[in-house]
């Protein structure tokens, strides 16, 4: 392998679409990346991703990791076709980490089937903040214990069917305020601090053998001499995941185009820092003239300084040792009926709903001609079942049941109803500041009111009223939710996060 091919291996990138266009291959050909992390984007059927991940391989002419981002819940790339599972606080409802170990082993094995052997998941942040813009419901919950617990479980089930795994943000950003999507936060705990609380899923699943960790886009003052993200700081890629905690695996960067990163420095800075810092696989997930740009760049630095060949030679090691394991084998007889699987995952959704609240005595609901039911449109544009973007499918189900009234509510635009009763349906109303004052409004103009958080469980407390959540819209939540509202099944679902009044 020439000097320019190794330089590949290091990186990870995303590709624009469902098909190769003359751009992506000619990007391919001359990157020749190592890794290559698919988005819903790239993803229409489970036989036309496999297609493409055959097709990329051939344009490589080498054995190429594939990853995705398969949490479940609200981070589900791999949907049509596929089974899919609520998030990781909706499993941690069900109270049974059980139910973590066969979702994770579900989502392995249809990943495998088709080519993914590369899973970038699970987050084992803790979400200690309810304001934390970023998290939420992506996390098993506010304690490391049932973090760890259920993280491991869910882990356990990749493992087993031989899917890599990511334990995801490093250190932890479970308290932070800010989104790393956005802008970089900035996590104001000292060493000993981290080792009481966000360190210990993180060491939990790295006594498992956990096969990759992602560092985030954060600010540790009290371990950074410079303000910087952890992504591209040696202080944390090195000095504490590699010497103090001991950590061999895979140090994968999250998306170095992400606001964290480039509100501080250009694409290039990042991989060279992030890389000198001590990590091993650099990702740049959009833009092929930007991902060309950072691996020339790279390369020029790198050929021009021996400490720097020698970081690359110890990061080809471990990418050798992982790809070794986990680059894909293809058969031209794959099983892409998963509709048993789904039925696994519905009842698992099933387990989670949680009445929170029935103070005005609304489950089952009963609803009459004059009564409301009243939603917000939810922010990511899941598949809904026939119904517009971002319209939750249950709200026009519960109407069209009961014939009742129906209002999608928007920003800006006063809301002027009243009645006897009335089901409201928001997502993340605990952030919004529109939402609180429609759902104090609804709240002194109805006798009776249930709030039905589609998100996270925090909604359920911004007034008195009944109210249920469902962690997740994934039609298998929404399902598992209406049942529940027709009292169909029992929620018996457990709130995994204590919510502070």
């Amino acid at each position: 392998m020439n000097f320019e091919q190794m330089i590949g291996e290091l990186f990870m990138i995303g590709i624009p679409g469902k098909e190769l266009d003359d751009q992506t291959i000619k990007a391919l050909e001359e990157i020749r990346p190592g890794f290559v992390i698919l988005f819903a984007r790239n993803i229409e059927s489970a036989s036309q991703i496999n297609n493409l991940i055959v097709q990329i391989t051939q344009v490589v002419k080498k054995p190429v990791v594939f990853a995705i981002d398969q949490e479940g819940g609200i981070v589900t790339r791999l949907r049509e076709g596929f089974a899919v599972s609520c998030g990781a606080m909706a499993l941690a409802a069900t109270g049974d980490k059980t139910n973590a170990y066969l979702a994770g082993k579900i989502l392995a094995k249809e990943m495998k089937s088709i080519g993914i052997t590369w899973n970038l998941a699970p987050v084992v942040d803790i979400n200690d903040n309810p304001n934390n813009p970023g998290i939420g419901v992506r996390s098993f919950g506010d304690t490391p214990e049932k973090v760890a617990i259920f993280s491991s479980a869910f882990y356990s089930g990749l493992k087993e069917i031989g899917v890599a795994a990511c334990a995801k943000h490093f250190p932890g950003k479970g308290s932070v305020n800010v989104d790393a999507h956005l802008d970089m936060p900035t996590l104001d705990k000292d060493l000993r601090e981290l080792e009481r609380w966000e360190l210990l899923p993180f060491k939990e699943l790295m006594n498992m053998g956990i096969e990759s960790v992602m560092p985030s886009h954060i600010y540790l003052p009290k371990l950074q001499k410079n303000r910087m993200p952890a992504t591209v700081s040696k202080e944390i890629v090195t000095d504490l995941l590699r010497k103090k905690l001991r950590y061999d695996g895979i140090a994968v960067a999250d998306d170095l185009l992400m606001g964290g990163i480039t509100k501080n420095m250009s694409v290039e800075d990042a991989v060279l820092e992030s890389f000198k810092a001590g990590m091993d696989v650099l990702t740049v997930c959009h833009e092929p003239t930007v991902q060309l740009s950072a691996v020339r760049s790279l390369a020029r630095k790198i050929n021009d300084d021996p400490v720097l060949e020698s970081r690359l030679r110890e990061s080809l090691a471990r990418i050798r040792k992982f790809k070794e394991k986990f680059a894909p084998t293809f058969s031209n007889k794959i099983d892409l009926d998963f509709s048993q699987d789904q039925k696994i995952m519905q009842k698992i959704a099933d387990q989670s709903i949680t009445l929170v609240s029935d103070s005005d005595q609304m489950i089952p609901v009963q609803l009459s001609k004059d009564d409301f039911v009243v939603t917000v449109k939810t922010s990511r544009l899941v598949q809904v079942q026939e119904t517009e973007p971002g319209v939750p499918w249950i709200a026009k189900e519960l109407s069209k049941r009961f014939s009742t009234k129906f209002l999608v509510i928007e920003k800006d635009k006063p809301i002027d109803i009243s009645g006897n009763r009335c089901v409201f349906f928001t997502e993340n109303a605990h952030l919004s500041d529109w939402q609180k004052l429609a759902i104090e409004n609804v709240r002194e103009n109805f006798k009776k009111l249930l709030i039905v958080a589609l998100r996270n469980p925090y909604d359920c407390f911004l007034v008195e009223s009944s109210s249920i959540c469902s962690y997740s819209y994934e039609i298998v939540s929404q399902e598992a939710l209406l049942k529940v509202l027709l009292g169909e099944i029992k929620p018996v679902g457990q709130l995994p996060v204590e919510v502070r009044k």
